[in-house]
């Protein structure tokens, strides 16, 4: 197995859904950054490590999988200093990876309607981690081309916002200096090792992506397991009971429950086909699933849920009771 490790080296915009773009948001546009990358970006960014491949005919996911030659990636999670975090979109922040089976045991027993300590769910997330959000306001942004491309123009251009995710940030001026990486585990029989200089986070921003070959996974793995916490959004096609949906493709778990929320996200943008990629319903990161019969860990780690699983999409947690 391998890790692919992309280490921070300066704010970051991970784009949430809507258009960065004057032609479709008036004269004022803005972009917000999500807590973590969306696996699209990351799996990309990857794939740049690759040789060129015309994927111009295949789905989008797919296409993936054809770039990566079959490798699978399970994220995304965030390490600082020695300290592993996992997105949890329901609260707003990061939960340390320690604390994902204390929680989502918690949020299983709510399920059932057990009671609960509201301060025990503060203890999560007072352990967790917020980075701070990195205000920019420019001016120069101008409609699409035909070729799709955005122009600045700092004379003719127009007002627009940036809110950057800083994970650089911290209680102390020292934890500047903490080393932090946004790491996936990557499900390959054979991978090229090394370092290389990616492009991650929007407006040109940079990352020096690592891959290297490791003896475990990220995350400890149970034999067996009823809880999933869901590490990277589960995405099904809208128009379609997401839990009835997520029932068939987890018809040996019998009865399932969720707790969480389920929101629409647009997949990303195609370079190669110039156009937006679908939209989804998904059940976000930090959700948890309980299942009335338990299922292989390992198995459920490696194979994901839902669509774009092959690429990050879909990567879930497996929890002991």
């Amino acid at each position: 197995m391998y890790r692919a490790l992309f280490r921070v080296l300066e704010p970051y915009l991970f784009r949430g859904s809507g258009e960065f773009d004057p032609s479709t948001r008036g004269v004022y546009s803005s972009a917000y950054s999500l807590l973590a990358p969306s696996p699209s970006s990351t799996a990309g960014a990857i794939a740049t490590t690759f040789g060129y491949i015309d994927t111009s005919s295949a789905e989008w996911d797919y296409a993936y999988s054809i770039v990566l030659k079959g490798a699978k990636l399970r994220g995304p999670y965030l390490r600082r200093g020695s300290t592993y975090y996992v997105e949890n979109r329901v609260n707003g922040i990061f939960l340390r990876l320690d604390d994902v089976s204390g929680y989502s045991n918690m949020k299983r027993k709510q399920l059932y309607g057990e009671m609960v300590e509201e301060r025990e769910e503060r203890e999560f997330i007072k352990r967790g981690f917020t980075p701070k959000k990195l205000t920019f306001t420019g001016i120069g942004l101008k409609a699409r081309t035909e070729e799709m491309r955005k122009i600045a123009d700092e004379e003719r251009g127009l007002i627009y916002t940036v809110n950057f995710i800083d994970y650089l940030s911290g209680k102390d001026v020292k934890d500047v200096d903490i080393e932090t990486t946004i790491e996936f585990d990557v499900i390959s029989e054979k991978m090229e090792t090394g370092k290389y200089v990616v492009r991650l986070g929007g407006e040109g921003r940079t990352s020096l992506l690592e891959i290297l070959k490791v003896d475990s996974y990220i995350c400890r793995i149970p034999e067996r397991t009823n809880i999933l916490y869901v590490l990277s959004p589960i995405l099904y096609e809208t128009g379609i009971e997401f839990i009835k949906k997520l029932k068939e493709e987890l018809w040996e778990a019998g009865d399932i429950k969720i707790y969480g929320k389920i929101e629409i996200l647009g997949a990303g943008y195609s370079e190669v086909r110039k156009k937006r990629k679908p939209i989804y319903q998904a059940l976000v990161p930090g959700s948890v699933i309980s299942l009335e019969r338990s299922v292989e860990g390992r198995r459920i780690y490696e194979e994901g849920i839902g669509i774009g699983k092959e690429l990050g999409f879909g990567s879930v947690i497996p929890v002991e009771r």
